[in-house]
């Protein structure tokens, strides 16, 4: 049996193979698992590049690869440490679940709070305001550390 060696770019290819050269949004959405709002937001920021077409964004089957190659893993690990850092700069002074959020540009609750919320508070980084009821109308949450985005890199 003969052995085939195939390129990054070839495996992609092969991975992405039942869709068109040419993608809609949603279509990106579904392609990288994320939310249609999400690859929106990448697009504006620049962060993820597009084209428009007929009035229409679209995003070549290729340039969604190149985010891929370029970003992956990495990405999301230093958007992680670059978020625990903000937030702790920004709740020096007592701030709710929806104010931190907001601060954040997250729209999914659920996604905050496990992503975000309950890990912060877990290493101890944030802490409860009102701590005996964590379901209070009025809770809010506060730094106990400082973490700049140096010392996230040492963890």
């Amino acid at each position: 049996m003969k052995k085939t060696t195939l390129t990054i770019d070839e495996l992609y290819l092969s991975m992405f193979e039942q869709y068109e050269d040419i993608l809609t949004v949603e279509e990106v959405a579904h392609m990288m698992r994320l939310d249609a709002k999400r690859v929106y937001r990448m697009i504006r920021s620049g962060e993820l590049k597009s084209m428009n077409v007929e009035r229409a964004i679209r995003v070549p089957k290729l340039w969604v690869i190149e985010y891929i190659q370029k970003y992956g893993f990495i990405r999301q690990e230093k958007i992680h440490r670059q978020r625990r850092a903000e937030v702790t700069v920004f709740c020096q002074t007592p701030k709710s679940r929806k104010q931190i959020q907001e601060f954040l540009d997250l729209a999914d609750r659920k996604f905050f709070r496990d992503s975000v919320l309950h890990p912060l508070l877990e290493e101890g980084v944030l802490e409860m305001t009102i701590p005996n009821n964590p379901a209070h109308v009025k809770q809010c949450y506060i730094a106990t550390k400082h973490l700049s985005s140096e010392e996230n890199e040492l963890e």
